[in-house]
């Protein structure tokens, strides 16, 4: 069973990659004269809390390894349901405070992505799926797809600032 963590493991990764990326990103377009564009800096923090969450969850499992040969899938889940309850909240605020910058339906999508993820680390709790890797991971990839999103976003925002202004 601890064989099949890798996973995690390599979501991890490509994770820290993308907020990388996103600093990189960020760094070059730089920003104009009167700060920085109210949608691409919502962007940014979605992308750079997205990825690091998905980092801390994807070591979670670890922690349980420290002391005993499995992972006691009920806290894990229970863990990231919590993280997920919490973080999904924000950004469901958030989206809502910039929703004049944002696109709307990127917000939405986002947020039903995080919403889907809560309900499906509560519904293990509450004995409606198996836990197990499946559905943690599940909660993981929540985080990474609306990691990948912000990105895509961020790219795209930054590119077509860049051509507006030129």
């Amino acid at each position: 069973m601890v064989d099949d963590l890798d996973v995690l493991l390599s979501v991890a990764e490509i994770s820290v990659a993308f907020a990388g990326f996103a600093g990189i990103i960020t760094a070059v377009t730089g920003r104009t004269g009167g700060g920085w564009d109210p949608a691409n800096l919502t962007r940014f923090r979605l992308m750079i809390y997205s990825s690091l969450s998905a980092v801390v969850t994807c070591l979670i499992p670890y922690v349980f390894l420290l002391n005993t040969e499995q992972v006691d899938w009920g806290w894990s889940i229970g863990l990231l349901g919590l993280f997920l309850l919490a973080f999904s909240g924000f950004w469901i605020r958030s989206f809502i405070l910039a929703r004049n910058n944002l696109n709307n339906y990127v917000s939405f999508g986002v947020s039903s992505i995080a919403i889907v993820g809560t309900i499906v680390q509560f519904g293990a709790l509450a004995g409606f799926f198996h836990q197990d890797l499946g559905i943690y991971f599940i909660g993981v990839f929540c985080l990474f797809t609306q990691t990948c999103i912000a990105f895509i976003r961020l790219v795209q925002g930054a590119i077509l600032k860049t051509v507006d202004t030129n």
